[in-house]
């Protein structure tokens, strides 16, 4: 099995029978680096944050503008990553493993996937508990995630297989979750933290951004 299946495709169905700390870990790990790379980058962005907003005018004007780049950067950010450890696979296997539209869909899931833990991110920031953003994604992903370990049958319900191909109807036939609701979902989830983001910020003052 390639890097690349070990560290995006997700925890097989198969190792659902025994506490599967192994392929949980490998699950994370990427995550993990994904949430460093784009908290860096929204640091950035926060630190222009109150000249910016005076040249908007209007805090919420800002926060459109922030969010939708910062979420367009996440999606840029998770192909990168996909892409990179391709690439990895590519020079130490010396040859090309998988079939393409394999590849493809655990690049759009888990690019999906991403651009909602981004939306997270986003939506977090505005509670001022910017430290403990990464801790509360991971948790949320492990817990949601051991939920439907735990609980068989919802499994598919649960955010922290979303992003999973080997748990998907297109590798899993007949217990995987639909594609196309999961990314419905993910997209209604997107739309809500930037709904609710707006209202939490609305009325503040530039200071409190």
């Amino acid at each position: 099995m390639s890097l690349f299946f070990q560290l995006f495709a997700g925890v097989p169905m198969d190792e659902m029978g025994t506490f599967p700390l192994v392929p949980l870990g490998c699950w994370l790990f990427p995550i993990g680096i994904y949430l460093l790379i784009i908290g860096f980058r929204f640091g950035m962005d926060k630190q222009n944050s109150r000249f910016v907003i005076v040249r908007y005018g209007w805090i919420q004007k800002w926060w459109k503008h922030y969010f939708l780049r910062n979420l367009w950067n996440g999606v840029f950010a998770a192909v990168c990553l996909l892409a990179l450890f391709k690439i990895i696979d590519l020079f130490t296997l010396q040859k090309f493993t998988g079939n393409l539209k394999e590849i493809l869909t655990i690049f759009v899931l888990w690019t999906v996937h991403a651009m909602t833990l981004s939306a997270l991110f986003l939506l977090l920031e505005t509670l001022k508990i910017k430290k403990l953003i990464p801790a509360v994604i991971l948790l949320i992903e492990g817990f949601t995630f051991l939920s439907g370990f735990h609980f068989r049958k919802s499994a598919k319900y649960m955010f922290g297989v979303w992003g999973m191909y080997v748990q998907s109807d297109l590798y899993e036939g007949m217990y995987g979750f639909s594609m196309i609701s999961v990314m419905l979902a993910q997209v209604i989830i997107i739309i809500i933290c930037y709904r609710l983001g707006s209202y939490l910020l609305k009325g503040k003052e530039v200071e409190g951004v």
